[in-house]
């Protein structure tokens, strides 16, 4: 089973990375994509130390005064873009085990309720990250796959980039990086007060 995110445009199920994910017989397997400066925010996997398994760290996780360190992308050079594959019998067996669904860990995000506003009333927001599942499979893995498959679209600096000319439309309707600009987006930083998404 593949799945993504709906705001990752540049998601596909592509044939090839089906063949590997059959040929290495994981049970799960995580795309990740090289991390540069406009995504260094985006989660990044990191081995346990206690039993060797991939887990996902998200930013949200993330202490304020870690920051620095995990947004360091010469430390953490790969990110999860959220597309995943999942045996389904392999997800069948931790459903059942689990009597029903699947131990995430729990991410507190704090927010506002208004989200352009942020002296509106402060809220946490209780989510799980769909990428953490890496942690429940024993024997996952991961693999790097070109920047095409990561084009998401979660911020106005997003958007205004995938909206440029850094970027151009494939015959089959996918967005691509502009082979004008070498192979590395444009770094777009909108002040976050002015510009920020309801989402």
């Amino acid at each position: 089973m593949f799945v993504s995110n709906s705001d990752n445009l540049g998601a596909t199920l592509d044939l090839k990375i089906l063949t590997h994910f059959d040929v290495v017989d994981a049970p799960f397997m995580m795309e990740c994509c090289k991390h540069t400066e406009n995504d260094k925010k985006e989660g990044h996997l990191a081995v346990c130390k206690e039993d060797g398994q991939l887990i996902l760290h998200e930013s949200v996780m993330c202490a304020d005064e870690d920051e620095p360190t995990f947004q360091d992308i010469t430390k953490h050079r790969f990110f999860n873009t959220n597309n995943l594959w999942a045996r389904l019998d392999k997800l069948k067996e931790i459903v059942e085990k689990f009597c029903g669904f699947i131990p995430l860990p729990m991410i507190k995000n704090k927010k506002t309720v208004a989200p352009k506003d942020d002296s509106s009333t402060k809220v946490v927001q209780l989510e799980t990250a769909m990428g953490a599942a890496i942690e429940c499979f024993e024997g996952a893995t991961a693999i790097v796959v070109p920047r095409t498959c990561f084009a998401p679209v979660k911020t106005c600096n997003d958007l205004f980039l995938l909206r440029s000319d850094a970027y151009m439309i494939t015959p089959d309707h996918r967005p691509v990086l502009n082979p004008a600009c070498g192979g590395s987006a444009p770094i777009i930083n909108l002040d976050s007060k002015k510009y920020k998404t309801d989402a």
